[in-house]
């Protein structure tokens, strides 16, 4: 039981749609790039408005109420703990970030995966205390979506993860079926409906 713990927690882990969500906007943000320096701006915007200036905030947060971030981890879960901070992020950091990669004329499959993921984060945030609805498999399902978008082959390989971090969410005790179910129902369609207003489906 203990290797499948470890097991799941690495999955977990690797998969956390905070990180990989970064990740896969910096791939995105390298795609159909015909200046560098274009490409910079976009990189400079994401790392800026989605990794340092909201990893400073958690941590003024947390030494506010006299904790201490010791990995990379702690930061995510003060967040579950502070679903309102979440939303916070969202509207201080997020949203001014979307405007200037728009002012920047970023590719518009690169901002319409940073709306969706935006508006499922600010979404679960506002229900969190009703119902714990799985930001982990609502942001999972929006990079499945939006990669499979623009790299289709890759729909098949990408999609078969799901199962997996289902299973591992699961036995981490981490959320029931059926809040994990809704967090991917709520991507299909915030990610849907975010497509066909750029007009990308």
């Amino acid at each position: 039981m203990s290797r499948s713990i470890n097991t799941a927690r690495v999955i977990s882990r690797i998969t956390n749609p905070c990180f990989l969500s970064v990740v896969v906007l910096v791939l995105m943000a390298n795609t159909n790039s015909a200046e560098l320096w274009s490409t910079v701006n976009y990189v400079a915007v994401i790392v800026l408005g989605l990794v340092l200036l909201p990893i400073a905030y958690v941590l003024v947060r947390m030494a506010r109420q006299g904790t201490r971030a010791e990995r990379l981890g702690d930061l995510v879960g003060f967040l579950k703990e502070h679903p309102r901070d979440v939303g916070a992020l969202g509207i201080v950091f997020g949203l001014p970030c979307i405007v200037l990669l728009v002012c920047l004329n970023a590719p518009s499959f690169l901002v319409a995966t940073l709306i969706s993921l935006l508006v499922c984060s600010l979404s679960i945030a506002l229900v969190r205390r009703l119902y714990r609805v799985s930001y982990h498999l609502a942001g999972i399902t929006c990079l499945i979506i939006m990669v499979a978008v623009i790299w289709e082959p890759l729909l098949a390989v990408i999609a078969a993860i799901i199962p997996v971090i289902v299973w591992a969410r699961y036995l981490l005790r981490e959320h029931t079926l059926n809040q994990m179910m809704t967090g991917s129902v709520l991507g299909v369609v915030v990610s849907v409906v975010v497509l066909y207003g750029f007009g990308l489906l």
